[in-house]
């Protein structure tokens, strides 16, 4: 019988006011308690893992390895891997090549100064590594890293270059294994439900069935996860629109939903379900095909979601019976809506709340 394929989880080790374009938050947070919040967070994700012993990949935040050093070697001595997250959260689009060097130099630094390890891999704050800055690469492989975890193959954010699977990627040094984002095919495009936000909005069974049809291709998935989603109490920041439905929207679901998720799938470090450790990685082990798959977990998500998907479509008819001979705006304003160019624009409305808020 063929082995179960194992999924990688990560886990991103930022805080709640490492937002990239809001930059001006990270000056609310000097107080001395300021990494209670995340320790907190931490350690109920690490209850998690422990429950259903379970190894995960922590991308942690350079800045935080500097300064709670003891967070970093908990995580450690409970045998997950550490890997680089940039060492205050910069995208790469927003450094030159020498700045990012230094400052994935740092991020390394402070990380195995903590450990005594070498790390392997990177991951950019908000994905953004792009065709147009693949000289990271060059950059990450010269310093020894080994694997990289920083695309999303989405058309519209400058993806569609990149395999939507883990493969290798030549650079001057050697080739460099990548571990792009998750997706699942809709039509033309490919939609990302592993992690984040569109974990959140997307609903547990189909995030499951998705899981399960990728895994039944001998592929693994990679789903990731933040400290501050976890948070509900944590107080809410005066965000741009975009920036505030993204890190706020449905956060209450997160622990229901990776606790369930967690308990159904096999997972394990990036480094392990890519090859590159030799160490046992521990992991619940499950038959997805035999296990209880279709529970009341499950069939609970599917009826919510028919629910909403036929209140959607009652809306679409009556408002087609309304507009009659106009009906077809209803295809042409959504098609608009999907294909509008949303990041030059909510580029512009962050630029301008940031220049606000300096003032």
């Amino acid at each position: 019988m063929k082995d179960p394929v194992i999924n990688a989880l990560s886990i991103d080790l930022e805080d709640w006011y490492h937002i990239c374009g809001h930059e001006h938050l990270s000056k609310l947070n000097q107080c001395s308690d300021s990494y209670d919040r995340l320790k907190k967070n931490v350690a109920k994700i690490l209850s998690l893992l422990k429950q259903y012993d379970i190894r995960a990949t922590f991308f942690v935040v350079g800045s935080i390895a500097k300064d709670a050093p003891e967070l970093i070697k908990r995580i450690a001595d409970a045998g997950h891997e550490l890997a680089a997250h940039g060492f205050s959260h910069r995208r790469i689009f927003d450094m030159t090549p020498e700045e990012f060097e230094e400052d994935l130099l740092r991020t390394k630094a402070a990380i195995e100064d903590v450990t005594g390890r070498k790390i392997l891999g990177y991951r950019a704050p908000e994905w953004s590594l792009k065709k147009t800055n693949l000289w990271a690469l060059d950059i990450l492989k010269k310093h020894g890293f080994t694997y990289d975890a920083s695309v999303v193959p989405l058309s519209h954010l400058g993806g569609k270059y990149f395999n939507s699977y883990p493969y290798e990627i030549k650079t001057k040094y050697g080739n460099i294994l990548e571990f792009p984002l998750s997706t699942f095919r809709c039509l033309w495009e490919k939609l990302p439900f592993s992690g984040g936000l569109p974990m959140r909005i997307t609903p547990y069974f189909y995030i499951l069935d998705c899981t399960r049809m990728i895994n039944r291709l001998s592929y693994p998935v990679i789903f990731y996860l933040h400290p501050w989603e976890l948070d509900n109490e944590q107080e809410k920041q005066r965000l741009s629109i975009n920036r505030g439905f993204m890190h706020y929207c449905n956060l209450e679901s997160t622990e229901e939903k990776i606790g369930l998720l967690l308990k159904r799938l096999n997972f394990s470090t990036v480094e392990h379900v890519l090859g590159l450790s030799d160490k046992v990685s521990q992991g619940n082990h499950i038959d997805v095909e035999k296990d209880k798959y279709y529970d009341l977990h499950y069939f609970k998500s599917v009826f919510s979601s028919f629910l909403l998907i036929m209140s959607i479509f009652l809306v679409l008819f009556t408002a087609a019976c309304l507009m009659r001979k106009y009906a077809f705006l209803l295809v042409i304003i959504p098609l608009t809506i999907f294909y509008w160019p949303w990041g030059l624009f909510f580029n512009k409305i962050n630029a301008l709340f940031s220049q606000e808020n300096s003032e």
